[in-house]
């Protein structure tokens, strides 16, 4: 082979190794093959657990026609990015504990035998010798269907999958029921987070909240396994009962409004406009507040009268008319906002959040789901900032509000309750506790989950770890205050301060050298700094009786006495001798 060949073969491979590497960074074309390799992966994993799977599945029968009707449903909902209301319709199926192919197969059989030769001695011989077979006494009844089912989830992670889409099952008849629960959802375990909506659950239940259970099973339709599913408890009678509530009504804001406006502005940017005027940011205020599940109470008097009550508690708090305290159960509320700040959950919201309302106490409770822990993101740099105050931590929304989380934390009376509970629960290792007195449930699941899917991000405790070390930083600052001495005058000193650090503080007095204090009748409260703004000056006056203590030639003996809203530990901080004044 000639030198020139070799030199023309060598640029030829050069060439095709960087016209790959172009094609590679162009289209993600490594990241594709991996994300392939590890569904693969995945696929595999899950048919052998369902292979050897003996324990829990769930069967579920749709009939053909009313199967099609799903298939053309989840069609149009790729089609639009969205599954919106006028998609959710549902179809008759039927579901079991246990594989009910073989009944099928009998009952026509036996049906058809029946047809031809009714009420004849050998057919109830026969329908004696099967009887043990199909433990129903009405075998014509056995495969009727028992559930109605549709597609669940607006976001296409739900549907668009080859094997695993979301669904919503009711039973036809309330008294029914499968996993002890009426209604239910089956969804991929991804769109839940694997193990953390469990483990959120089971955090709500500890602490006597509103919670709705979560499980694991492995789904069977129409004889083809469509592997491992969360099964995820709904609002029902049976779940209040569960939680030992009374019947009173349940509201929420309806999803209505948010989804028509998604919609409408991927049409604008489509047309090569921006956002609507009438945008996303603001649905909160437009969203029509309504009852979940209520038909069925509407002419009964008493239940019309607590729904009423519900919506104007709820309206009247959207509307600034009532503050959080006067509206929602507060310490209810904390615990559940501060369950998934530690968890780690990247929202609390009000789209996925329902309110019960307790007609002992006139109060909305929370009913919370969804945990949103996304540990397939750099949670280690990912820092959400809901459960801190209202402000959104991004670059291009920064200045914006959480409407929502702005109107619970301007109640300071809420906010401190919230505060509380977010440092009893972080100084309490309460996530690692909870696995521990639930460990052989939690391990289970675990194995579960890792068996059926051994790529993905399942847990991590370092996760949990890393969430109790922010939470407590934020609420045991490095700097509380600047405190900047202005003048002592007819013994009044009068101290400048600045809030610098984002959570709210109480200003409570002065403490000197020789350990006295003088402790102000009313603390004085200041809102925490917000990011990338200035700190706000104020102006803290404290009477000292005259003392000398107070005067600036002492002033190396005075400290400013704070703690941070809901803290219980005392701060101290050094008051500087000068202060800024626009007096030249």
């Amino acid at each position: 082979m000639s030198k020139k060949y070799k030199n023309l073969i060598f640029f030829f491979i050069i060439f095709i190794v960087f016209f790959l590497g172009i094609l590679t960074e162009r289209f993600d074309v490594d990241k594709k093959i991996s994300k392939n390799l590890e569904t693969f992966t995945d696929r595999i994993y899950q048919f052998v657990y369902s292979i050897t799977n003996k324990e829990k599945k769930v069967y579920i029968h749709i009939e053909p026609r009313h199967y099609q009707k799903i298939l053309s449903i989840r069609d149009l909902s790729i089609n639009k990015t969205m599954l919106t209301k006028d998609l959710e319709d549902w179809v008759p199926a039927r579901i079991n504990l246990r594989n009910n192919t073989k009944d099928i197969k009998i009952k026509v059989w036996f049906d058809n035998l029946v047809r031809k030769s009714p009420d004849t001695k050998e057919t109830n011989e026969l329908l004696y010798l099967i009887k043990d077979w199909i433990p129903d006494d009405k075998i014509s009844k056995k495969n009727n269907p028992n559930i109605k089912i549709r597609l669940k989830g607006v976001w296409p992670d739900h549907w668009t999958d080859d094997k695993q889409w979301s669904f919503k099952i009711k039973f036809i008849n309330e008294e029914d029921q499968i996993f002890n629960l009426s209604r239910l959802a089956l969804q991929p375990p991804e769109t839940l987070d694997y193990i953390y909506e469990w483990l959120l659950s089971k955090a709500f239940e500890n602490e006597n909240l509103i919670s709705l259970p979560v499980s694991f099973t492995e789904v069977i339709i129409n004889n083809k396994s469509r592997g491992l599913y969360t099964a995820h408890g709904q609002i029902s009678e049976k779940i209040l009962k569960k939680n030992k509530r009374p019947l009173s009504p349940i509201i929420g804001f309806s999803k209505d409004t948010w989804i028509k406006e998604q919609i409408n502005s991927k049409r604008l940017l489509g047309l090569g406009a921006t956002d609507s005027l009438n945008g996303l940011e603001d649905t909160f205020l437009r969203s029509k507040i309504e009852p979940v599940r209520f038909d069925k109470f509407k002419n009964d008097p008493t239940q019309v009268a607590y729904l009423k009550k519900a919506i104007y508690l709820l309206e009247s708090f959207r509307n600034g008319e009532k503050k959080t305290s006067e509206v929602f159960d507060i310490k209810k509320l904390a615990k559940v906002m501060a369950l998934r700040a530690l968890i780690g959950s990247s929202e609390f919201d009000y789209l996925d959040t329902k309110f019960y309302y307790n007609f002992n106490t006139s109060l909305l409770e929370p009913i919370s789901k969804e945990a949103h822990v996304r540990l397939n993101l750099n949670w280690k740099e990912k820092y959400y900032s809901w459960w801190i105050d209202s402000t959104k931590i991004r670059t291009h929304y920064t200045g914006n509000k959480n409407i929502f989380i702005d109107l619970l934390y301007k109640d300071k009376k809420f906010y401190e309750e919230y505060l509380k509970q977010l440092n009893i629960y972080s100084s309490n290792n309460f996530y690692n506790e909870l696995i521990k007195n639930n460990k052989t449930e939690f391990e289970n699941n675990l194995l579960i989950l890792k068996s059926n899917f051994p790529t993905k991000k399942i847990f991590s405790y370092e996760h949990l770890i890393i969430m109790e070390k922010r939470v407590q930083d934020l609420l045991s600052p490095i700097e509380g205050l600047n405190a900047y001495f202005e003048k002592f005058s007819k013994g009044i000193v009068k101290i400048k301060v600045q809030n610098i650090q984002r959570l709210p503080v109480e200003i409570t007095g002065l403490r000197f050298a020789d350990g006295t204090e003088i402790k102000k009748e009313n603390s004085m409260l200041i809102d925490g700094k917000q990011p990338l703004q200035p700190a706000k000056i104020y102006t803290f006056e404290v009477d000292c009786k005259n003392s000398s203590n107070c005067d600036k030639n002492f002033i190396q003996n005075q400290k400013v006495l704070y703690n941070i809203l809901g803290q219980t530990s005392e701060r101290l901080v050094m008051i500087q001798p000068f202060y800024y004044s626009n007096k030249k």
